[in-house]
């Protein structure tokens, strides 16, 4: 794989999450190797289970069950959240996905590239995390100030109404424009980038640690999991979420093997294996929510079971580089198109939706599919071609004016 292969995939990695976000900021516009491609369509597909997450979210108090009450079996409420169907509407482990993608794929020219910039991934990095990311935020702000919310009209208790703002206060803007607030309120899928930029900084550590236990990688992913189960468990956001990328990075070191035991293993069993990892990957995302009559949710048990979705998609993350036929789902045009749009999707699709909610009243959250799935879906491709598209190019600027400036200066303090 070519530099400029390796930094349009790159390019492409932004979260939701990825997610996913560039490396070194470069963003060419041909294509990269087919099993980037998949992980672009996984990523756009992990993106679009966002949406529907948070519209769940928006119905949740109008059909979950009142305190006390048992499920109904056959309800709404149990065929979203107790059957296979929750794959459609599991946002947290939509995010787990992007960060494992984030760790691989933004990693990859660091592994690659023994001369890679590290002061031009960072320039290139803050460009494509921070700049979109105030751009969704004056974009929430506006609609925020043009179309005033009123708590009379959503469940004041509920998601929609405690974890999104209902105005703007001018300090906590700028603070939350930092991307280090835990609980942002203007756009709240932000909290994801305080650990992709986390991620960016801690980078040449993890590529580090990746290389040097490459000969134990399979030992040390496990390791790496119950590090992420323990800290769902105790709380720890850190231990929760780190290791996730760091699952990513390890891969990267071993995509070349990946592949090749995927053609193995292709020539042999006509996918039969692959397609049992991809099916393993896709119950372990939901595995605790199948299980919550026996391990309910809010339990230790069940934050456990939470944390293997990482393991998940680790797994679909290997089924897409190595696996011919879920590679190709992933490579076919929708996959494709709601890739390329995935972090603007992301970072916008939140205010759009609350502030259709909020116009139309959360008890017609059931509109929210036919008008706001929609309405999100333009504007992150308005927002993928008016905002992130120039700023690809600021990023290549970023990154080759502070590669030069690095280079320079080491030049002149060696004379």
């Amino acid at each position: 794989m070519t530099m400029q292969q390796d930094r349009a995939a790159i390019a492409r990695s932004d979260s939701p999450a990825s997610i996913t976000s560039p490396g070194p900021g470069e963003q060419p516009r041909q294509q990269p190797a087919a099993r980037l491609s998949a992980l672009d369509g996984l990523r756009g597909i992990a993106a679009f289970v966002v949406v529907f997450h948070h519209i769940s979210l928006i119905a949740a108090p109008l059909i979950e069950p009142r305190p006390g009450e048992a499920v109904q079996v056959f309800s709404l409420w149990w065929w979203l959240e107790y059957t296979p169907l929750k794959l459609l509407t599991g946002g947290r482990e939509a995010v787990l996905v992007f960060f494992v993608l984030s760790g691989l794929v933004v990693a990859l020219p660091a592994l690659k590239h023994p001369d890679f910039s590290w002061p031009g991934f960072l320039a290139g990095r803050f460009v494509r995390l921070y700049l979109p990311a105030w751009g969704a935020m004056l974009l929430a702000a506006g609609l925020i100030l043009l179309l005033p919310r009123s708590l009379d009209r959503v469940t004041s208790t509920n998601w929609i109404g405690t974890t999104n703002a209902q105005g703007i206060d001018v300090g906590r803007f700028l603070n939350e424009m930092t991307l280090m607030v835990s609980g942002p309120k203007v756009d709240n899928v932000l909290w994801t980038l305080r650990w992709e930029a986390t991620f960016s900084v801690l980078l040449p550590v993890f590529v580090l640690l990746a290389v040097l236990l490459r000969r134990w990688w399979l030992q040390t992913a496990a390791l790496v999991v119950g590090l992420g189960v323990l800290g769902a468990v105790i709380g720890s956001e850190p231990l929760t979420y780190l290791p996730v990328f760091f699952l990513g990075t390890l891969t990267g070191v071993h995509v070349q093997q990946i592949r090749s035991w995927g053609d193995r293993l292709r020539a042999r069993t006509s996918g039969i294996r692959w397609t049992v990892v991809v099916l393993a990957g896709l119950l372990l995302l939901i595995l605790s929510y199948l299980l919550q009559p026996v391990i309910p949710l809010g339990t230790d048990g069940n934050q456990g079971l939470q944390q293997l979705a990482a393991l998940g998609g680790l797994l679909l993350v290997f089924a897409a580089i190595a696996q011919t036929g879920w590679r190709r789902m992933l490579e076919r045009a929708v996959p494709q198109f709601l890739g390329r749009i995935s972090f603007s999707l992301y970072l916008v699709h939140v205010p759009v939706i609350v502030t259709i909610a909020y116009l139309i009243g959360d008890w017609n959250w059931f509109l929210l599919l036919p008008i706001g799935v929609p309405a999100a879906l333009l504007t992150g491709w308005a927002f993928y071609r008016v905002v992130e598209v120039p700023l690809h190019r600021l990023a290549r600027t970023a990154n080759a004016g502070a590669t030069k400036a690095i280079t320079a200066f080491s030049s002149h303090a060696a004379r």
